[in-house]
């Protein structure tokens, strides 16, 4: 079970940079970061793999979590508020300071009943906005 999830957190790294763009040592500290939440937020494999497959409907407590603690971890999101300037200087370099600004606009203001659905309704909106970049 172990190495499945392990598997599953690279195949959704891989999606979620898709663009990949970013260099292999941060790529690498995501990987820990991913882990990391999955553990903690006790997500499920078949979660896994709806987040894989960037299947966000019917979020599970654990998905919506997962987000949440994610964000967390790489500092873009801190007392279920965005770090602008965390999210600029991360990014930017990497997706271009427009397309960031843009998701940046759209996303910063979503907000949740909790901590978690907080962090997931970034999310969902963070993977809507960069599906607009122009590749």
């Amino acid at each position: 079970m172990k190495l499945y999830i392990t598997l599953a957190v690279v195949c959704l790294i891989a999606s979620a940079v898709a663009h990949d763009k970013l260099p292999e040592e941060e790529k690498a500290k995501m990987l820990v970061q991913f882990q990391e939440c999955v553990k903690q937020e006790n997500v499920s494999e078949e979660d896994v793999t709806k987040l894989q497959k960037k299947d966000l409907s019917n979020a599970t407590p654990g998905m919506k979590c997962f987000g949440a603690c994610f964000f967390e971890k790489v500092g873009i999101l801190k007392d279920s508020v965005v770090q602008e300037d965390v999210v600029l200087k991360k990014y930017a370099p990497y997706y271009g300071e427009e397309n960031v600004k843009k998701v940046l606009e759209k996303c910063k203001n979503e907000k949740g009943a909790d901590r978690c659905d907080t962090g997931f309704k970034i999310y969902e909106c963070a993977e809507k906005a960069t599906a607009e970049w122009d590749h």
